[in-house]
This record gives structure tokens, C-alpha cells and sequence, in this order.
């Protein structure tokens, strides 16, 4: 059995895709950043299904830090991811 993936779309200003990346990849395990269009602002956060909620955490987070963070849409895949 293939693990879930949950993949979230996010609309964020490019300035902060750096910042975003390395603060999710801090958290060590809780999934990683791909950045689709850098220049529009538009990237794929990856994490485990059963992580879901603590990647939403963490997004939660940096909102309230101030960074303006669209989540644009949540999707789940089985296993390998494109």
C-alpha cells in the first residue's frame, strides 16, 4: 500500500517562498515546498496525509506572523506525486 500524500496549493508574494520553504523544511519529516511559478507566487507544499493538520498548523503559523498566505487548494494522491 502506497502512502497518502496530501499536496496544498498555496499563492504566496515571491519574496517569502524562501522563507516559507526552509521554515517547513525545519520541521524535520513534516513535508517540503515545490515552487510552480516563482514569479506569480504559486507553490506546492507536500506533506503525509496523517500530517495534514500539523502542516496546516504551521501554514497558521507563518500567517500569523504576517506573510500573506493563500491556500488555494488541498488535494490527496497515493503515493509517488508527479
Amino acid at each position: 500500500m502506497r502512502p497518502k500524500i496530501c499536496e496544498i496549493s498555496l499563492r504566496v508574494p515571491q519574496k517569502d517562498i524562501y522563507y516559507i520553504s526552509w521554515t517547513i523544511d525545519a520541521c524535520e519529516g513534516l513535508g517540503f515546498l515545490k515552487t510552480d511559478d516563482a514569479r506569480n507566487g504559486e507553490v506546492t507544499v507536500f506533506t503525509p496525509a496523517e500530517l495534514l493538520g500539523d502542516m496546516k498548523e504551521c501554514i497558521e503559523g507563518l500567517k500569523s506572523e504576517g506573510l500573506d498566505i493563500v491556500i488555494t487548494a488541498i488535494r490527496e494522491t497515493a503515493g509517488e506525486t508527479e
